[in-house]
């Protein structure tokens, strides 16, 4: 293998579910202090609680981007303290991923599995396995050696780094539910929310009779709130034009998360309207894959020309 050098840097001393949106900005700057510091930095490792890690990952995805080498988030379920916890294999892996494995990107290694960053959730409270990819299949695994899928982005130590973190964190996760009252879109509006992500029954449905939220959703969108309709399932994606409860959220401007997971979109958005609220710039970005979150987009060139 080689010998690697280990630098460490400690953040925070915090349970990831205190992390907030300002964490996620000092994370991103600790990473371009210390590529800057280091020139033969082969990859980046953060320990982080598993809560929140999802969110935290797909953050730095999007604040940190053209990377080229990986940056990788692991942790633990099983403090590091009990015998049999998982947090020596985790790090050691992660290590692995950082120091030798032919990646560009940020991502989860955790279990023995490599998770792109903004397609991977917290699926289990307790086991080992804690995480999953939400289709597509994880983008790696770990044995004797690193295997790692095609369909990545490879390590390109010729790409510049683009370091971005601007943040507009007023958005706002909202889960629908039997009975929702659409007064609810309205007044999370006037607590001073500039976005909504919207999780609607399987592939984005809302109620369209009886409290009806396509006239929450309008009136939201009218007093300049951003609405973004994911779904509540795992796997597949947010279809707004098969069902006509589906069609409600459309017809009034509702944007489609696609298959992105609810914690991409909620960043996603964030990171968006920290750079714009300009309606029709908003939508377009919403619907470019910057880092592999929307898994069937083109990903945009960003090459001169």
């Amino acid at each position: 293998m080689g010998n690697v050098e280990v630098i460490q840097r400690e953040l925070y001393q915090l349970d990831s579910a205190n992390a907030q949106p300002h964490h996620w900005q000092t994370l991103a700057s600790a990473i371009k202090e210390v590529s800057e510091e280091i020139h033969d930095l082969t990859g980046i490792v953060i320990t982080h609680g598993t809560d929140t890690m999802t969110y935290s990952a797909a953050a730095i995805s999007f604040m940190v981007q053209d990377f080229g080498k990986p940056i990788v988030f692991t942790g633990a379920q099983i403090p590091a303290s009990v015998p049999w916890s998982d947090g020596p294999r985790n790090l050691l892996d992660a290590i692995r991923v950082a120091a030798f494995g032919d990646l560009g990107e940020t991502c989860i290694v955790f279990n023995g599995e490599v998770h792109r960053a903004t397609r991977a959730k917290k699926v289990r409270v307790n086991s080992y396995d804690a995480f999953d990819s939400m289709d597509p299949s994880p983008i790696g695994i770990l044995a004797r050696d690193i295997i790692l899928y095609d369909g990545r982005k490879k390590r390109d130590h010729g790409l510049i780094p683009r370091f971005d973190t601007r943040l507009d964190d007023r958005v706002f996760l909202l889960k629908v539910f039997p009975g929702l009252p659409p007064q609810t879109l309205t007044r999370i509006v006037d607590m001073g929310y500039h976005g909504m992500i919207i999780e609607g029954f399987g592939s984005g449905n809302i109620p369209t009779k009886e409290n009806a939220l396509a006239g929450g959703i309008l009136q939201a969108i009218d007093q300049g709130c951003f609405i973004v309709i994911s779904s509540q399932c795992a796997f597949g994606q947010a279809d707004l034009s098969i069902y006509e409860v589906g069609r409600a959220a459309m017809d009034v401007g509702a944007m489609s998360a696609y298959d992105m997971t609810s914690e991409a979109a909620l960043v996603k958005l964030a990171w968006v309207l920290g750079h714009t609220h300009e309606p029709e710039r908003v939508k377009e970005m919403m619907d470019i894959s910057y880092v592999g979150e929307i898994s069937y987009l083109v990903e945009p060139d960003t090459t001169e020309k």
